[in-house]
């Protein structure tokens, strides 16, 4: 069994690993979120017999670096891969600042390796939301919306919102990005600024889907919970605005 770094020449197999590990089918999505972490970042695998078995992954900003797409195969778990490549992953981690959106699975590695509990992430379908909303669509995030997910992140990752190819609802208050009928990430100075662009994305873009830190909020438009991680930090506290955020991006990326 070896550790090493991944390259563009695993994504296929990396992708199938984490699908397994997580039980999603969709190899074409899971290839994409792995070709990001590695143009923007880096990935690590564990092999077994010239076969990987194990995949995790960072990217780091400037202040913090967040960690995703950790997994296991199902055959191979509980047998303390996961904790050797997190070990290994972390080691190579330079910013004083680590987050990731822990499942129910890996919360426990998580805790024993010095995470501490932040919030809940949670999904939401929102296909019932009802109402048309009032936004603008455009496919380029300006400058303003960049500089409002900075405060609402805590970092700047403008590299990586300019790499999403999905088309962008905004309005006075706020922007969100529609990208495979997901809402993500979802930034708004208010509730009013955020149900508009909401209601908008499912009536008139087929959302169906949001990761919300604002649970109360979400049900009261209609939504309906689906899961549910728990963001997690090793390291400093992070200069975030949680009150702007109404959706996060996705759990690999934050």
């Amino acid at each position: 069994m070896i550790i090493r770094e991944a390259t563009y020449s695993d994504i296929q197999e990396m992708s199938a690993v984490w699908g397994e590990s997580i039980g999603s089918s969709n190899v074409e999505a899971n290839k994409e979120i792995f070709s990001i972490f590695l143009d923007l970042g880096k990935c690590i695998v564990v092999e077994e017999g010239e076969r990987i078995i194990s995949t995790a992954c960072y990217i780091p900003y400037y202040n913090l670096s967040w960690i995703g797409n950790v997994g296991v195969k199902p055959e191979y778990q509980r047998k303390g891969i996961g904790r050797r490549i997190m070990i290994e992953l972390l080691n190579d981690i330079k910013t004083r600042s680590i987050r990731l959106d822990a499942t129910n699975a890996g919360y426990k590695l998580y805790r024993d390796l010095g995470f501490e509990e932040e919030y809940k992430t949670v999904v939401y379908d929102i296909s019932q939301v009802r109402g048309e909303g009032k936004a603008k669509i455009t496919e380029k995030l300006e400058d303003w919306m960049l500089k409002l997910d900075k405060m609402a992140f805590g970092d700047d990752r403008s590299k990586l919102l300019s790499r999403i190819k999905g088309k962008i609802v905004y309005n006075e208050g706020g922007f969100g990005i529609v990208y495979r009928n997901v809402i993500g990430p979802l930034i708004a100075v208010n509730e009013l600024s955020a149900e508009e662009l909401i209601r908008y994305a499912v009536s008139n873009l087929g959302v169906r889907l949001i990761i919300t830190v604002k649970e109360e909020f979400i049900k009261s438009l209609g939504g309906e919970k689906v899961y549910e991680c728990v963001r997690m930090r090793k390291g400093d506290k992070i200069n975030e605005d949680k009150e702007l955020i109404y959706g996060i991006f996705r759990y690999s990326f934050g």
